[in-house]
């Protein structure tokens, strides 16, 4: 179980804040450490979705023969989207969790939220959509689509008409659920603040937005929800209620070795059998459309766990190379089936029994095209939308608020991050 702060040191916190808005000093926080471990995490994802659609295309050109070991394995990638979708709900559900359980009186700002949001996921995305757009005009491609239903793809709607889902560059359909869910988190935020600083009813609000997300699935299923209807928030709510109970359960904690390692080995063993269940088929097919992937989900939380309050830190996720690709890992994600079917159409993809090559082709073209749009259009995207919410970080020594990953003033939290970015 993880370790809780004294009953008494929110208290403390604030008699400091309130000493010092009264002499007339600012309250300092302390530095705000981003949770690099969770980057590359994320760019691990982004290159296993990567890995998955090559070796799919792969598999499929050789006729898809008996799947061994390694073709159960790299099908599984799949789950890179449920990590995506968990990581998402902890990482922006944050600041309404720490208003709530520190006793803010007003919501963290929904004008800061809905800029950085928006600098940080339209740049990449609208670079990504026109290069899309003009390559498969220009090839003539099946997944093409009219000028006329660009506007739909603009404002990420395209997973509810028949003619636009999965078209253009077809991964962003998980952008769309992103959005989706962006739009509608202030109203969880709200509903967080209002049940004030109780742990307890904050899992209770984010395990039924989860146990809706479950109903939803199995609804899907028994009530054969049409793609556009499948393909939207509500089944996805699982992910993201997940990612959301991680937060609210971890807020001011910290988890002792014994209980992190217990929760990493549980994680991770869910995950592979939940990997085992679908991938192999086993048992009813009728209980694995029913239950999903909510082991895997549950497992991948507890995985995040470990990450964000564990007492070890996630070197090789936290640096070099994982940390570098989880830099980049947005222009991965978008720019990776685009250069896939670049070179099907033209000629370039190598042929035969050569996934390794094939791989190697792709991620030549997609790393340096993913670190392009991050100089370009991301990062000036995210410096654009620091300078602007500025003055939203002004402090108000009259109503303390706290941002997610802020320290309360003059105590040094374990780890914290700009959720924002």
């Amino acid at each position: 179980m993880p370790t809780a702060e004294p009953p008494n040191a929110r208290a403390d916190r604030r008699r400091v804040q309130e000493r010092a808005a009264r002499s007339g000093r600012k309250a300092v926080a302390a530095p705000r450490p981003r949770f690099d471990a969770l980057d590359g995490l994320r760019g691990l994802a982004a290159l296993g979705v990567l890995v998955l659609h090559v070796w799919m295309f792969s598999y499929g050109d050789q006729h898809r023969p008996p799947k061994g070991l390694l073709d159960f394995t790299l099908g599984e990638l799949r789950l890179g989207v449920q990590l995506f979708f968990v990581l998402s709900g902890f990482l922006i559900f944050r600041p309404f969790v720490a208003a709530a359980l520190d006793g803010a009186q007003r919501m963290p700002s929904l004008r800061r939220y809905a800029i950085r949001r928006a600098a940080r996921i339209l740049p990449g995305y609208w670079l990504a959509l026109a290069a899309s757009f003009f390559l498969l005009r220009h090839l003539d491609h099946p997944m093409q689509v009219d000028p006329a239903q660009l506007p739909i793809f603009l404002v990420f709607a395209q997973n509810h008409f028949d003619d636009t889902i999965k078209h253009l560059d077809p991964p962003m359909w998980t952008l769309a659920i992103e959005v989706s869910f962006y739009a509608t988190l202030p109203l969880a935020g709200f509903a967080a603040l209002r049940l004030g600083a109780h742990r307890a009813r904050l899992l209770a609000l984010t395990l039924t937005i989860t146990a809706a997300g479950a109903l939803c699935t199995i609804l899907a299923y028994t009530h054969h929800w049409p793609e556009t209807l499948s393909t939207s928030l509500l089944p996805h709510l699982v992910e993201f209620g997940a990612g959301m109970t991680a937060a609210v359960a971890l807020h001011g904690r910290r988890l002792r070795a014994r209980h992190a390692a217990l929760l990493v080995l549980v994680g991770v063993t869910m995950i592979i059998v939940n990997s085992w269940w679908h991938s192999t088929g086993a048992g009813a097919q009728e209980v694995r459309s029913l239950v999903g992937d909510a082991p895997g989900i549950a497992g991948i939380a507890l995985v995040l766990a470990t990450l964000v309050a564990g007492p070890w830190r996630a070197t090789l996720l936290a640096r070099g190379p994982a940390k570098w690709l989880g830099t980049i890992s947005y222009g991965v994600y978008l720019f990776h089936f685009p250069v896939i079917v670049g070179l099907r159409m033209t000629g370039h993809w190598p042929r035969g029994d050569v996934l390794g090559h094939q791989l190697l082709t792709v991620m030549a073209i997609t790393l340096p095209l993913a670190t392009l749009s991050w100089f370009l259009v991301e990062k000036p995207g995210i410096a654009w939308a620091r300078r602007v919410t500025a003055r939203d970080r002004a402090p108000r020594p009259e109503r303390h608020r706290q941002r997610t990953g802020e320290t309360p003033a003059l105590r040094p939290s374990p780890a914290g991050a700009d959720t924002y970015n």
